[in-house]
């Protein structure tokens, strides 16, 4: 098995198609066909499942690709890593981030990474650690920055404790329950919710069962803050987020905190990357950058309390 092996077989999937997947690659599709029957050969497994609707990848295939991009972002770092002993440094960084850890750190760290590293690309992926965990493990993420909820373990990762957080409940302007400064008088409320947590619902059930109350009607789930934001600012639901949420209330003047006083904290924000593979020198710049950030801010917030 060679790496062109892998390279066609990532190719054909995320491109959709065998045609596609050879004309990504600037290759002539039956040349990519052979490759990947090539590579089924050496295996002994079927990776893909033939008919007149196109390749579908077997279970063997899944497992297969999701191996072949593990292989391919470690390779792309090692380049890199070599990129940069000689005086080079280009490449990509992939960085998963909450909505709290963006606002609260990203915007003061890019701008001083480049400065040392102005051709390394910095891409963020925005979700929550159960949403991304898998691409972490698999190297498909080099750093994660967000909420890691109590009692979450996984000895394949390095968490570290960036800051302790709070949560706060908004809803639209000038939306009924506006005036609340009870929990109580939420409970009738319906409620949209974000997958902070392996049980998504858990984000808004904790925060009732905390002030000893029964779990509220949740009738969505975001999958973004983008999506968040939209959903609260153009109807009755109402969502807990993080205190750093207070940015986009002020800039976009669609939503307000709903100021009620018993709310649980939020979970905390941690640092997340994998435990026993080392990060390229970029890699590690950017994260001492970012815990320097997290340091700063929870000092400041610390002044404000």
């Amino acid at each position: 098995m060679k790496l062109h092996h892998l390279r066609n077989v990532v190719a054909v999937v995320e491109r959709g198609s065998l045609r596609a997947g050879a004309k990504h690659l600037g290759l002539a599709q039956p040349a990519v066909s052979r490759s990947i029957k090539e590579l089924e050969q050496e295996l002994g497994l079927i990776l893909f499942e033939r008919n007149k609707f196109g390749m579908t990848l077997t279970h063997a295939g899944e497992v297969f690709v999701r191996r072949a991009k593990a292989i391919q972002a470690e390779f792309a770092r090692t380049l890199e890593e070599m990129e940069h002993l000689k005086g080079e440094d280009r490449g990509l960084i992939t960085v998963g981030c909450s909505s709290a850890a963006l606002i609260a750190m990203v915007p003061t760290i890019v701008s001083k990474f480049h400065v040392k590293y102005p051709n390394i690309r910095i891409k963020l992926l925005e979700g929550s650690l159960p949403m991304l965990e898998t691409q972490i493990r698999d190297g498909l993420i080099d750093l994660y920055y967000g909420p890691v909820t109590g009692g979450f373990v996984d000895p394949a990762l390095l968490i570290e404790t960036l800051f302790e957080n709070e949560r706060m409940i908004i809803g639209r302007k000038d939306h009924p329950l506006r005036f609340a400064t009870s929990l109580q008088d939420l409970v009738g409320a319906s409620w949209v919710t974000t997958p902070m947590a392996i049980d998504s619902d858990s984000e808004v059930n904790s925060v009732f069962a905390a002030a000893g109350l029964p779990a509220p009607r949740i009738v969505m789930q975001a999958s973004s803050a983008m999506n968040l934001a939209v959903i609260v600012a153009t109807s009755e639901l109402l969502a807990p987020v993080p205190q750093q949420w207070m940015e986009i209330i002020r800039a976009t003047g669609l939503m307000e905190r709903i100021p009620v006083h018993e709310v649980s904290k939020a979970p905390r924000i941690c640092a997340v990357r994998r435990a026993n593979i080392p990060l390229t020198p970029a890699s590690e710049f950017l994260n001492d950058l970012a815990m320097r950030a997290a340091s700063t801010y929870a000092y400041k917030n610390r002044d404000i309390a």
